[in-house]
């Protein structure tokens, strides 16, 4: 189940998608048969994206930012176009489907589910069906939006639930890649006069480039954490392959303090976009794949507890290292120094009766209206059993790696599942 709203074509061509994550994301029907990767997609449909998306089209005059292009497989491009090219590498894949594989399409929500024994029930508004195996592919879950918001908060994806009446001031919490994108479509295509951005440092999330030098880590490594497997050790081990890192690409190291302590992040960014237009390669464009990868790299050395901790010091510097595209990082700080845009620190709390945002000074507010932009609830359980006779799997995420990996996975592990209850039945037989 999973209905890819993320990438639906009607979501606004400022939700732009790293084409770098493009060009090393799925390509589902090329690996068996013949069919083109997403950049020839992209220019075999160049007259229909140029009147979906005409701020990526040079040929109509319309681009409303100079890195915003449909030609250069290292920019970015509308989200929406790379749904409808997952939407084409699944009818060609569907056109390969064995004879015994019957595919059924129903666009309705899911209810529930519950598995009994070797069957999945899941239900819907209108039926109820019985499955061998149920996957989960709706990406990142989020709370529930109480009954209460009505009107008031709304999710991110997908934009047009909240449509066109919106209030002149607007809230949007998180300013992760989602928030940045929300809150630049509501100043851009909304009419909406000052977004505030809320996030829990005042920070949002850097843009992500491409280095151009190559650069191997001295001390952020596996084989360092290996001799001390702690969360101490790890920051350590990043405080010093920063420092490293600063000196190789001849920049000063500011510390480690500065970094986190940001004061004046419009400052900040700016200083950093003007760094990364002299030179991609800046020491966050060097770690930014050693960093996000290493917890994965690393957990099976760890004690429980100092997996946890070294989670929290990924999360902690995870702004320095994602993966917002550089033109809107450049149209946020145009937003910031026109003060339109206002980022400040707080949290929303999602058991209030009404909309509630808190400051650090414990001070409360109430806005009129919110989009929520922010990811993963950790507090939400998984919502399959972990036990191995489970035949409910999740594949969660935004990372098309790591989807592609976990999808993987899955398909493994019911691979296997499929393979053991055959040898089992085939081991009875034999008995009988």
């Amino acid at each position: 189940m999973g209905g890819g709203q993320v990438y639906h074509p009607v979501q606004p061509s400022l939700f732009t998608f790293n084409g770098n994550s493009a060009a090393r994301g799925f390509n589902f029907v090329a690996q068996r048969y013949d069919s083109t990767d997403y950049f020839e997609w992209v220019q075999a449909n160049r007259a229909l994206l140029a009147v979906l998306y005409p701020d990526f089209a040079p040929e109509k005059g319309q681009q409303r930012h100079p890195e915003h292009t449909l030609d250069d497989i290292q920019g970015t491009t509308p989200r929406g176009a790379y749904g409808l090219y997952l939407h084409d590498q699944f009818l060609a894949l569907r056109t390969h489907l064995p004879e015994h594989i019957a595919l059924q399409i129903i666009p309705e929500a899911l209810q529930g589910f519950a598995q009994v024994e070797r069957k999945v029930t899941v239900k819907t508004n209108t039926r109820k069906l019985s499955v061998d195996y149920l996957v989960d592919a709706t990406g990142h879950r989020f709370a529930e939006l109480r009954s209460s918001w009505a009107g008031r908060v709304f999710r991110a994806y997908p934009c047009d639930l909240y449509g066109q009446k919106l209030p002149r001031q607007l809230t949007v919490v998180g300013a992760g890649p989602a928030g940045i994108e929300v809150a630049l479509h509501a100043l851009h295509n909304l009419n909406v006069e000052q977004v505030t951005l809320i996030s829990r440092l005042a920070q949002s999330r850097l843009p992500q480039v491409e280095p151009t030098e190559p650069y191997e880590c001295q001390w952020f490594t596996r084989e360092k954490m290996r001799l001390q497997p702690t969360a101490a050790n790890a920051k350590l081990l990043l405080q010093k392959e920063l420092k490293a890192c600063y000196q190789a690409c001849n920049l000063p190291y500011p510390g480690w303090d500065a970094l986190l302590q940001i004061d004046d992040y419009p400052s900040f960014l700016s200083n950093y976009l003007e760094t990364t237009s002299q030179s991609p390669n800046h020491p966050f464009a060097h770690l930014v794949r050693p960093v996000m990868s290493f917890y994965d790299q690393v957990k099976e050395l760890l004690s429980a507890v100092e997996q946890i901790a070294v989670l929290q010091l990924i999360n902690q510097v995870k702004p320095l290292f994602a993966t917002q595209s550089r033109p809107c990082a450049e149209l946020m700080l145009a937003a910031l120094k026109a003060k339109r845009l206002k980022l400040i620190a707080g949290e929303f709390l999602p058991d209030q009766p009404i909309p509630t945002i808190l400051q650090p000074d414990g001070t409360q507010t109430h806005p009129d209206c919110v989009i929520l932009a922010t990811g993963f609830v950790s507090s939400i359980p998984p919502f399959y059993p972990p036990a191995s006779a489970t035949r409910c799997y999740s594949v969660t995420g935004t990372s098309l790696s790591s989807v592609h990996r976990k999808a993987a996975g899955v398909t493994g592990a019911i691979s296997q599942a499929v393979k053991t209850q055959a040898v089992k039945h085939q081991y009875q037989s034999i008995l009988l």
